[in-house]
């Protein structure tokens, strides 16, 4: 085979979308939509079964938070999920991310989204990523289960065309003219697995046994028709012999299929190799690789948002929201969330009034006291929150300035701080004692709720370091001893992420999470193993975690 230079990314791409199914791939995305006619609230039904399915894969309950479909986060052996939803008027869009670590050099990602308004029509994505060190095919990580279980409940269509999670078995010769059109159709963009009855009655039954699991294996990749020995004679006459399929065979037609195509383009399994032990299997597979490199080809069908996606845009909707309230809030709750400059709300203009008459009614002169006595209001509120953040201020600095006195006089303003010893109570620790120099971001919080890590004094302590040896080497221009073995902590290191680093939303700027405390090297039991990673915010001069107390499973570590 010829070397040709590849001229652009584009190209580059193609070329990779156009392996043969022995290639495989690292990630796969598939995706449907609801029909028009699926009644009331469909989107509702399709995140319950979603959430059922969720729950028969982990083995276990779910959070409240993730049965009433709002975000969670969620920890359960080998496997961590979470979720997230967006809704921004009428629309509404939700999904769940599960990450898995089969072995200790597998890492698999696999995300569910529903996303639809009432205007248009649900959509469901499903993508699946391997982010092992040496990936290897995500085929068989597929969950082409949840999306039949959709199917059988829910009807959906796919590229135009209804989504079928059941053979089709050809038995009329009406079927068999619409089966013949749709194969030799050229834009057909889904494969055909072909299974033919053998002449024998006998094996008719196991057949059909195999077509029905055949395509739940293939739901959303490919159709799986059934052709009884009369109807292959049909096929037969259409395509030729050397294209056709007969006599208990599978095969697969591919898209783009037609009388003059190549026979090696188009597998053909025969009916002694499905007899041999292991052959419905390894056909199976061997279908399921080939369809999923079709749908990586044509691109996936009808596409959703990722869940990457929808994790910027709730991002982007929380720090959209806000005005007087939670300007109000932030400031009583202080330094945490520090806000450097006064957002002021607009003002409100008092009403414009026609020139009033030699006698103006009592209605009209009501109408101008209440406009004058609203805008005097606004103006006394607005001087009381300007206040508010100015004594806010005022007081943080102060109490820096005296723990940095006591310091400098031999003491330690920290030393009397408790340390929480359970994690129910760790997050309103950090905000009371830590307030300032440490924030927790929703996300960690909620990975909380539930953590196994049994030291969470330990927890608490790295945290403490953090605001008070690091967060001072910080304002002070750095300290390289900040970086390695923490001086008072056993086992504690302060390092960087490597592979491990992630990006983080905050206060409408992007983070790189490059840092995290670690201990437990060795082990990736949750019980012992404590990763707490986060960022230096310049302009807000703190810490912001973003994730513990677990190892975060976003990369190739």
């Amino acid at each position: 085979m010829s070397r040709q230079r590849v001229k652009s990314f584009d190209e580059l791409q193609q070329r990779r979308a156009g392996r043969q199914w022995d290639g495989g791939g690292h990630e796969l995305s598939v995706g449907a939509s609801v029909a028009s006619h699926a009644g009331r609230a469909p989107s509702r039904l399709c995140r319950d079964i979603v959430l059922e399915w969720l729950r028969n894969s982990l083995q276990g309950d779910l959070p409240r938070k993730a049965l009433r479909y709002r975000g969670f986060s969620h920890r359960t052996g080998t496997t961590a999920c979470k979720g997230v939803r967006v809704r921004d008027g009428d629309n509404d869009q939700w999904a769940v991310m599960i990450e898995r670590n089969p072995a200790p050099e597998r890492e698999i990602a696999s995300e569910i989204v529903v996303s639809g308004g009432p205007e248009g029509p649900v959509m469901i994505g499903i993508r699946v990523v391997d982010r092992s060190i040496a990936p290897g095919d995500v085929e068989r990580e597929y969950p082409a289960d949840l999306l039949a279980a959709l199917a059988a409940r829910i009807p959906l269509r796919q590229g135009g065309r209804r989504l079928a999670h059941e053979p089709v078995t050809v038995e009329s010769e009406r079927t068999m003219r619409g089966f013949l059109a749709l194969l030799l159709d050229p834009a057909r963009k889904t494969p055909f697995a072909v299974l033919t009855l053998p002449s024998d009655a006998n094996d008719r039954s196991a057949v059909e046994t195999h077509a029905h699991s055949l395509a739940r294996a293939v739901t959303g990749l490919a159709v799986v028709w059934v052709l009884p020995p009369a109807m292959t004679f049909r096929l037969t006459e259409r395509v030729t012999r050397h294209l056709s399929v007969f006599n208990g065979a599978w095969r697969l037609y591919m898209p783009g299929f037609g009388p003059g195509s190549s026979k090696t383009d188009h597998p053909l399994i025969l009916w002694d190799r499905l007899n041999e032990e292991g052959g419905i299997s390894r056909a199976t597979e061997r279908f399921l690789r080939a369809s999923a490199e079709a749908v990586r080809k044509a691109g996936g069908g009808d596409h959703a948002p990722t869940y990457a996606d929808l994790e910027r845009e709730a991002a982007r909707i929380a720090a959209r929201r806000g005005g007087l309230v939670s300007f109000l809030r932030r400031s009583i709750w202080g330094g945490a969330d520090r806000v450097a400059v006064v957002s002021e709300p607009p003002p409100v203009p008092a009403p414009a009034f026609a020139p009033e008459s030699p006698g103006p009614s009592r209605r009209l002169r009501a109408a101008r006291e209440t406009a004058i006595a609203r805008a005097k209001r606004y103006e006394r509120v607005k001087k009381r929150v300007v206040a508010v953040e100015q004594e806010r201020d005022e007081a943080l600095k102060r109490a820096e300035q005296l723990a940095g006195l006591v310091r400098v006089l031999g003491g330690d303003p920290d030393t009397r701080i408790p340390f929480p010893t359970t994690w129910t109570e760790f997050a309103a620790w950090c905000d009371e004692s830590l307030r300032g120099r440490l924030i927790l971001t929703g996300a960690a919080r909620r990975e909380l709720d539930g953590a196994r890590f049994a030291d969470v004094a330990l927890a608490a302590r790295c945290l403490n370091w953090l605001a008070k040896e690091y967060r001072n080497g910080r304002l002070d221009g750095g300290n390289s001893s900040l970086r390695g073995r923490i001086a008072g902590i056993d086992g504690a290191f302060n390092v960087p992420c490597g592979s491990d680093s992630f990006e983080h939303f905050r206060d409408g700027r992007r983070h790189t999470v490059n840092w995290h405390i670690k201990r437990g090297a060795n082990t990736r039991d949750p019980r012992r193993c404590l990763r707490i990673y986060y960022f230096w915010d310049e302009q807000a001069g703190q810490v912001v975690v973003a994730s513990m107390p677990g190892h975060r499973r976003n990369a190739v570590s």
